[in-house]
């Protein structure tokens, strides 16, 4: 879901607790880390495609930056 802003907004599921919610990417990127807003777990995130406005998430791994 492409914005004028270029920043890339939609929704994802956290895989932990279930909850829904949305997101935003900074422009230009089709992923990137967010955390659930939910229960704080930190998530990968990648846009499914311009036009669903969904992105596909799972928990991310690594050191945090």
């Amino acid at each position: 879901m492409p914005e004028m802003d270029g920043s890339r907004r939609g929704s994802y599921r956290c895989p932990v607790c279930g909850h829904r919610d949305l997101a935003e990417l900074p422009e230009g990127e089709t992923t990137g880390l967010i955390r659930c807003s939910h229960c704080d777990t930190r998530l990968r995130a990648e846009l499914r495609s311009d036009d669903t406005g969904r992105f596909t998430v799972q928990v991310a791994e690594g050191p945090e930056g």
